[in-house]
């Protein structure tokens, strides 16, 4: 097949990649900005390079001018969970949406792959519009933990190196591995909500300060230096006090203050 062929046929799943990886960002934002927390930690998207698609293919007895209606992983989309109930969370999301329709679903966490694969599969139809008109494209999208990814990435690519022929002694570690990395994944859910607790305070923090500091800088335009030294000083020690009450209290005091100097500007 020539190259010019090859580009024509992949150029509607990248932007069926790209597109996802919008809405899924999104999808992070809008968590992010309701509770702090999301359920997806990270968004990843591929196209299968062309060499690929051939190995694949080939693998798989295909011919070469059926790989559209034959090959459903050309499209995937990676998304990264901190806990494996995150994962079932996030396979719900999907199926709701109207922008996309699930055509199969495959649970490697529950029935686990014998090699120690973990990863839970979902194809979904997704429409896309080109030059040439709508065209429905099918994307694989994985949905793991950090320690589920980690493990596949290391699997495949001692794949790629033994030729799929992986020695037993090295399977026997990846086992081991993949066994360690189960219970990891089960420690971690068991301080979930302590986890959560953590990060979102953290946010919040992050936030306030963020306000804090614009304040600061929008100040120096219209108050006099003695004053933004005073309200700076407080600010680093309440900062390193840590305690994140008094840091509200200073946002809303500082609010007031700039909001002060705004009506004399008016």
């Amino acid at each position: 097949m020539e190259l010019q062929m090859w580009k024509e046929i992949l150029t509607p799943y990248d932007l069926a990649v790209e597109e996802l990886k919008v809405k899924f960002n999104h999808i992070v934002k809008e968590y992010q900005q309701m509770n702090g927390y999301s359920p997806i930690e990270q968004v990843l998207g591929r196209v299968k390079s062309i060499s690929s698609i051939i190995d694949k293919a080939q693998k798989k007895g295909i011919d070469m001018d059926k790989i559209e209606t034959q090959l459903e992983d050309i499209a995937g989309i990676r998304l990264i969970c901190q806990f494996t109930e995150d994962i079932y969370t996030v396979a719900g999301l999907i199926r709701e949406r109207s922008d996309m329709q699930v055509k199969s679903e495959k649970d490697y966490i529950t029935h686990r792959k014998k090699s120690g694969y973990r990863s839970y599969h979902i194809i979904v139809l997704y429409k896309v519009e080109t030059v040439r008109g709508t065209k429905e494209i099918p994307v694989e999208i994985q949905i793991r933990t950090l320690g589920m990814n980690f493990w596949a990435i290391i699997e495949h690519s001692l794949q790629y190196k033994y030729k799929g022929n992986i020695p037993e002694h090295v399977r026997a570690r990846l086992t081991s591995a993949a066994n360690a990395l189960i219970t990891l994944d089960n420690e971690m859910s068991s301080i979930h909500d302590e986890i959560i607790d953590a990060q979102n305070f953290y946010m919040v923090k992050a936030n306030i300060v963020s306000d804090i500091l614009g304040n600061i800088q929008n100040l120096y335009k219209v108050a006099n230096k003695r004053e933004i030294i005073q309200i700076q000083d407080e600010f680093y020690e309440i900062y390193q006090e840590g305690d994140i009450s008094k840091l509200e209290r200073f946002n809303r005091q500082l609010d007031i203050i700039a909001e002060g100097y705004r009506a004399q500007a008016t």
